[in-house]
């Protein structure tokens, strides 16, 4: 009996093995006909035990919704099985675990193995649309982007073992959110292969040897050595402080990425497992006060566990709770100043107060949230507020050896517990470890309600004081974001733009970051338009009515 056990296990096992055979995914970087980086081939074999079904295949291409594709699609593709050549056809778009996905279907089924190859193209250098960074780019003498940038594959629920092979010059190398190196293999699923992310060509690189746990630092096109070694020691320090503070393994390595690039002034980053990467303007600095905070934010996205939302709601709690602890975390740690530390509060601050869509509710977000101008800004700052209220309450209730941080380790916790989190665990957690109050707090603030933080809310060394203020408006209704080649459509002639000279027709000769702007409840912009041929620089503040917000102050000035 024992015997018969024994041998039904083994087949069983070799089942599972089969099905989860290894895919063997071979990249190179494409060129034209002047050696210019224009994409990336792709060649694999999917084994036939990676499909369950018998129904024709189904190859998925993630949408990067919603950046919107254009030139970066799939092109050359060329497939076969032991039956010989297998071609493929457009059919209706699916939707898995809230990731939308072009769908190509197989004119027949499939017989062995299913080789595969195709090219994609680099994506545009600036996108038609704003969204998280994952689409395919060129920097420096690489190239870079999320894995479904580029990958176009069958969808499976089961785990996939990946050996991943890069064809490239001896004098360049690769890096992934799985590991550095040419050649690699991992284990994942898919939809967190289609999340991780890459860097291919000429690699400044940096291996920590002071912090346990290999902190690494990868990049392209970027910065003398000096400067990319101030940073990364600096980088080193608050991974540690971050990671210490949230209980992330030591053992589990850890990646910073970061590509330049010729494009819109906007410095952003997207995170993922085990690593995050950030995408800079050229002529920005990796040691600039703004690289640094954002680059703690992204860590922040590391280690600290999702909220389960595919309706796209949960960004209060994952990108409040990022802005909220990136600068706590580093200031606690004396890692940035008391003058940087109220900077960036008072920016976060004077985002919300000057947002006209700062009391749209929650449920709402999804439909705002890419709609140009600072709606993107919406749950980040709303976030960040709540939870220095939250600090602020559990204070003054004196609610004992509870705090922000206790309460994020502990949803971490019941992530790593196999336990789904969503908004209703938070809910669960916050009444039984603070009570009704916090609660009820939460509620409104889901509902938009205006928050105003407690005065202690950021440290009992600081104060609120109430500022005389205006909501951000450009005055124009296009273009959403000021990139150049735009043409100002919507003008109103009387707002602060229109009285300052700027006149519809008028096209935006360079690009603006109009987060400083967002920022300050003063700060005036310069947009450079051209007119009849000839360049015209026109400064106004992009603001109107009137409105209190708040700032906060050091209680010792």
């Amino acid at each position: 009996m024992l015997l018969k056990k024994l041998l039904v296990a083994l087949f069983l096992l070799g089942i599972c093995t089969k099905a989860h055979s290894q895919i063997k995914l071979q990249l190179k970087m494409s060129h034209a006909d002047n050696n210019v980086i224009n994409g990336i081939s792709v060649t694999y074999v999917l084994p036939q035990g990676y499909r369950d079904s018998k129904d024709k295949t189904i190859l998925l291409f993630d949408k990067l919704t919603p950046l919107q594709r254009t030139r970066d699609t799939v092109c050359d593709l060329n497939a076969k099985d032991s039956s010989g050549p297998i071609k493929f056809h457009q059919v209706k778009s699916k939707t898995i675990n809230g990731n939308d996905y072009s769908c190509l279907q197989a004119d027949r089924s499939i017989t062995g193995p299913l080789q595969i190859s195709y090219r994609v193209p680099l994506a545009n250098p600036i996108p038609a649309q704003s969204g998280p960074v994952r689409d395919l780019q060129a920097a420096g003498d690489g190239i870079s982007g999320s894995f479904g940038s580029f990958l176009l594959l069958p969808y499976t629920d089961k785990n996939m073992e990946i050996q991943l092979d890069w064809e490239l010059p001896e004098t360049a190398d690769a890096v992934c959110s799985y590991g550095p190196g040419k050649s690699v293999k991992f284990q994942t699923t898919f939809g967190d292969l289609l999340e991780a992310q890459f860097l291919a060509g000429k690699l400044s690189s940096f291996v920590s040897t002071n912090h346990p746990g290999g902190f690494s630092m990868y990049g392209l096109g970027k910065g003398s050595n000096r400067e990319f070694g101030d940073a990364a020691n600096w980088s080193a320090k608050t991974y540690q402080v971050i990671r210490d503070s949230l209980e992330g393994s030591p053992e589990k390595p850890f990646y910073y990425f970061f590509r330049s690039y010729d494009g819109p002034p906007l410095s952003s980053g997207r995170a993922t497992s085990g690593s995050f990467v950030l995408y800079l303007p050229t002529g920005t600095s990796l040691n600039d006060e703004d690289i640094k905070s954002l680059s703690a934010h992204e860590m922040i996205h590391v280690f600290v566990a999702d909220l389960y939302d595919p309706e796209g709601l949960a960004d209060w709690y994952v990108e409040g709770i990022a802005d909220y602890l990136s600068v706590k975390l580093l200031y606690d740690a004396g890692l940035i100043s008391e003058k940087r530390y109220l900077e960036l509060r008072n920016g976060e601050l004077a985002e919300y107060y000057t947002n006209r869509l700062r009391n749209v509710p929650n449920q709402k977000i999804p439909q705002i949230m890419w709609s140009g101008r600072n709606a993107w800004t919406t749950p980040y700052t709303r976030g960040a507020l709540y939870f220095a209220d939250l600090e602020g309450k559990l204070r003054q209730h004196r609610v004992k050896k509870v705090s922000v941080l206790s309460l994020i380790r502990e949803m971490n916790g019941i992530k790593a517990s196999g336990r789904q989190t969503t908004v209703q665990t938070w809910a669960d957690l916050i009444k039984k470890r603070a009570g009704d109050w916090a609660v009820a707090d939460f509620k409104l603030m889901m509902s938009g309600r205006l928050l105003i933080p407690v005065n202690n809310a950021y440290g009992e060394n600081f104060k609120r004081k109430p500022v005389a203020a205006q909501f951000f408006d450009l005055g124009f209704d296009k273009p959403k974001a000021i990139k150049a080649g735009e043409v100002i459509a919507g003008l109103d002639p009387k707002s602060p733009a229109g009285l300052a000279g700027l006149k519809n027709g008028d096209t935006i000769s360079s690009a603006i970051n109009l987060i400083p702007a967002y920022e300050s409840y003063t700060s005036a912009i310069t947009i450079t338009v051209k007119r009849k041929g000839i360049d015209f620089p026109i400064t106004f503040q992009p603001r109107i009515g009137h409105v209190t917000g708040y700032k906060w102050v050091s209680v010792t000035r």
